[in-house]
């Protein structure tokens, strides 16, 4: 099931996840977790079994990085350059 972005939002904040540290999310599904992390400026690794839903969360949170980029998110340069040291 879908979850809503600001559900998710909330959860990482409430969570108290610093900026810049890593999420985890096992059960990726459509990436929403991700989009969220993305926006919030954590970096994200998901897990999903299904090509289909691992798909869509990938162009999800691909587009959110963008997004991110575009409107000079000051973590972003550091996640970018963090994950191509990991080869994501």
């Amino acid at each position: 099931t879908q979850k809503p972005l600001g559900l998710m939002k909330w959860c990482i904040e409430k969570t108290g996840v610093a900026d810049g540290a890593l999420i985890l999310d096992p059960y990726m599904g459509s990436g929403t977790t991700g989009v969220a992390a993305v926006q919030m400026g954590r970096r994200f690794i998901g897990i999903e079994r299904e090509p289909k839903y691992f798909d869509i969360a990938v162009r999800r949170i691909e587009q959110a990085q963008k997004q991110a980029e575009m409107f000079g998110h000051e973590d972003m340069q550091q996640v970018r350059h963090e994950q191509a040291a990991l080869g994501i």
